[in-house]
């Protein structure tokens, strides 16, 4: 079983940093997020980046996680909008995609991990990377 503290200081982590952000901010949160779960889990995450070609600078524009029969998928739209969305995923078709506001897409996102963990080693120790560092 994982400890408590874990699954806490991970929504404590990425709930904190969200909550402290405005719209303008959120692409901080998307960065965060990125860094993250692509060294702590590389396998389940997917980025993609922005920007132009000869660009010094290639933000984050899209987040994606998949965890087992779950998705997770975070956007920046054009304007600079976050879009968070779940889904649920079948023998790998989604077969659901519904829109959550971020505070709950991380709050779910920190539970799935949390699950998870307690079933795989592998991301036991992505999840304490994650949290710890």
């Amino acid at each position: 079983m994982v400890d408590d503290t874990y699954e806490q200081a991970l929504q404590v982590d990425v709930l904190a940093c969200s909550l402290q952000m405005d719209k303008s901010e959120s692409g901080d949160l998307l960065e965060f997020l990125a860094a993250k779960l692509s060294s702590a889990l590389p396998e389940e995450t997917e980025i993609t980046r922005g920007g132009w070609f000869l660009s010094a600078s290639k933000p984050v524009t899209e987040l994606s996680i998949k965890l087992g029969d779950q998705g997770f998928q975070i956007v920046r739209e054009k304007r600079g909008a976050i879009t968070a969305r779940q889904m649920k995923i079948v023998r790998g078709v989604v077969l659901k995609t519904e829109e959550v506001p971020i505070d709950q897409w991380v709050q779910n996102l920190a539970s799935a991990l949390a699950n998870l963990a307690e079933k795989n080693s592998r991301t036991r120790a992505a999840l304490q990377k994650f949290v710890i560092g």
